[in-house]
């Protein structure tokens, strides 16, 4: 029996989790900076952010508590919504399209952000791939 199977690894295909969070807290802010890459022309880059904090329904690896970072990108380059970057607190990456991402700042801003729903493959090394978020005013069933 090799060492992944001991350990209740099944190989091939993650195992994927499911939590419900309810919101406590958000940060929203719009930051703007001058970049200057060498070669190229000088450009100044702004856009919002927005920082969710919340509790989630079951514990994951023994923590709770969640940071959800979000923000817009032009493109969307990768085949996840996001990703798990740290544990202890649980501290996930979604990133948006700019119109959704619009959607998801006024449904902050007018305070009926309430609960969110993860779809994500098992933290291993604090580290896990999101392939589903949302977000609403009412816990999900």
């Amino acid at each position: 029996m090799t060492a992944a199977r001991k350990k209740g690894h099944k190989g091939g295909r993650p195992e994927m989790l499911s939590r419900n969070i309810e919101i406590t807290s958000f940060r929203a802010s719009v930051r703007i900076h001058a970049v200057h890459r060498r070669g190229e022309e000088p450009e100044i880059e702004s856009g919002p952010w927005l920082e969710l904090r919340g509790t989630l329904d079951e514990p994951v690896k023994g923590v709770r508590d969640v940071i959800l970072s979000l923000y817009p990108r032009d493109k969307m380059e990768v085949a996840s919504a996001g990703a798990i970057i740290g544990m202890k607190p649980m501290e996930v990456v979604l990133t948006w399209t700019h119109t959704e991402f619009d959607r998801v700042w006024a449904l902050a801003l007018s305070g009926q952000m309430k609960f969110a729903h993860l779809y994500f493959t098992t933290p291993r090394y604090r580290t896990g791939l999101v392939v589903s978020a949302s977000f609403s005013s009412e816990r999900e069933e």
